[in-house]
């Protein structure tokens, strides 16, 4: 639709409600506060409105149509490559979008489907889905030659630092559950910093130092005979990775993907 269009029966609905709905400057428009007031109380009603159309047109052909899916690097090339493949050879007319980046990705503003992501999910307008769970373990290359018996005693081993600006950091690590639960601080010291895990995984196995990195990386390491788990017994709890979309009237061809990998990724054998 023409920009101008919109922009006419934006101002026709603003004289309708005699309210303001955003604010105008020579670059972009953003919503006032009564703007997204108004937005957030009609979109459920136009998202139902636009999967029952959609639900009609599905229920006597195959879905078909285009999902758009975002993940981290590093989470999609180690858990969703091979269960899109496997999803597309179920669904022969849907195709996918799939934006692999490491930037944060607004999924309303960027018409983003589904989000794949580690951590807390800070967006409360998100609807999330667990996949799996996600803790930090200790790595080092599998020739190392880390004698302590104490995980205490690697403080005195070079560490790559991730997101760390300087070359200390401290460690909060965990084993045990109930009465058993303990908890240490490790300072620890290292030359190198990075902000992707991937490129940890590089610096360890080349014995740039020991690294506390996520357990999907630890064991993609152990697989390709580059890393060897330490001290497995202390970890970091971590919040756990989440499938994420902005609206609970889903697509017929969306509803099928996440479903499909919360399926596939929440069983033991993944």
């Amino acid at each position: 639709m023409p920009k101008s269009t919109v922009s006419r029966r934006l101002a026709r609905l603003e004289e309708q409600l005699d309210t303001k709905l955003v604010h105008r400057d020579a670059r972009r428009l953003t919503p006032t506060r009564e703007g997204s007031r108004f937005y957030d109380s009609v979109v459920d009603a136009i998202d139902a409105l636009d999967t029952a159309v959609a639900s009609i047109e599905e229920s006597t052909t195959q879905p078909r149509g285009t999902i758009r899916i975002t993940a981290p690097s590093d989470l999609g090339r180690m858990i969703l490559l091979r269960e899109l493949g496997s999803f597309l050879e179920r669904y022969p007319e849907i195709s996918l979008d799939l934006v692999l980046t490491n930037r944060f990705v607004d999924l309303v503003q960027e018409r983003v489907d589904l989000a794949v992501r580690a951590g807390q999910v800070r967006e409360p307008n998100l609807i999330a889905r667990k996949l799996l769970p996600s803790d930090f373990q200790l790595a080092a290359p599998v020739d190392h030659d880390i004698k302590c018996t104490d995980v205490s005693g690697l403080e005195a081993h070079p560490f790559v630092l991730y997101r760390r600006r300087g070359r200390t950091q401290v460690l909060r690590l965990e084993r045990g559950h109930g009465e058993e639960h303990e908890a240490v601080e490790l300072t620890v010291t290292g030359r190198v910093n990075v902000d992707d895990y991937g490129a940890m995984v590089e610096l360890v196995a080349a014995g740039q130092g020991i690294g506390l990195m996520p357990a999907l990386h630890v064991a993609e390491g152990e697989q390709a005979g580059r890393l060897v788990r330490i001290f497995p017994q202390w970890s970091l709890p971590a919040s756990p990775i989440h499938l994420l979309y902005s609206t609970r009237q889903l697509p017929e061809r969306v509803r099928l993907l996440a479903d499909f990998l919360c399926d596939r990724l929440r069983t033991p054998a993944s």
